[in-house]
């Protein structure tokens, strides 16, 4: 599968919520899938339930560890600053996303800083982040 699969099938899992809380996120390791999810912040009334969050504990659920080392987390958003640092933390080593926060009505970002230049703070944390807008079918 190609990046803009991965990308079809986070947006395809964020799409069991309705607009504007259709975040969803897929998780790849070696060319599989190991965690999906959507957002259940509202429902579970837990500000930190986003997809990713929800993904990534999913993801080292399957791998057995919290290391993540070599995957990649595809948001059909660009995934918020703790959402960030999280996939960091479990060593994710790249982030693609289809929607720019930016462009999204809810926005939660720090002011005069993008995600890419968030990323580049991070100390001992490499992380490759990328907007991928999803290609018209």
């Amino acid at each position: 599968m190609t990046d803009q699969d991965y990308l079809k099938r986070a947006i395809e899992v964020g799409n069991r919520k309705a607009k504007p809380y259709n975040y969803g996120t897929v998780i790849v390791k070696d060319g599989k899938i190991i965690g999906e999810d959507f957002n259940h912040v509202h429902e579970t009334l837990d500000p930190s339930a986003h997809a990713e969050i929800s993904a990534l504990k999913m993801a080292c659920q399957t791998v057995g560890s919290h290391n993540l080392d070599d995957a990649t987390m595809y948001g059909s958003h660009e995934p918020c600053v703790m959402c960030a640092a999280c996939a960091a933390w479990a060593g994710v080593d790249r982030i693609v996303y289809g929607v720019r926060a930016i462009d999204q009505e809810l926005r939660y970002e720090p002011i005069g800083m993008t995600l890419e230049e968030f990323v580049t703070h991070l100390q001992n944390r490499k992380i490759k982040v990328e907007y991928l807008p999803l290609e018209k079918s």
